[in-house]
């Protein structure tokens, strides 16, 4: 599984608080990048790790999450080249 957690700059005068904290306001939760592939992130590796406690997985499962995503990504093809290595060869790979 592959995903990006950063969050690109916000025009401050076009929100009516702070964008980058997360705000609550008439029971909405407002934030720049709040979730953007936060949640999906956090679910695909809370999901492995109970499955990997129960002894349930059943593949290898690599996550590669990287923070540049909105930056261009500077480094990331190194990296995944440097490491390829380590890794095994891959059936399904899922970006988000």
């Amino acid at each position: 599984f592959s995903g990006h957690y950063d969050v690109i700059s916000a025009v401050k005068n076009r929100w009516e608080s702070d964008p980058l904290p997360l705000t609550g306001k008439n029971g909405y939760l407002y934030g720049r990048g709040a979730t953007d592939n936060k949640g999906p992130i956090l679910a695909v590796a809370c999901a492995a790790a109970d499955m990997l406690a129960r002894r349930a997985l059943g593949v290898d499962l690599v996550l590669l999450i990287e923070g540049e995503e909105e930056a261009g990504s500077g480094g990331f093809v190194e990296t995944v080249k440097r490491h390829k290595v380590r890794r095994a060869s891959c059936d399904v790979c899922c970006v988000f």
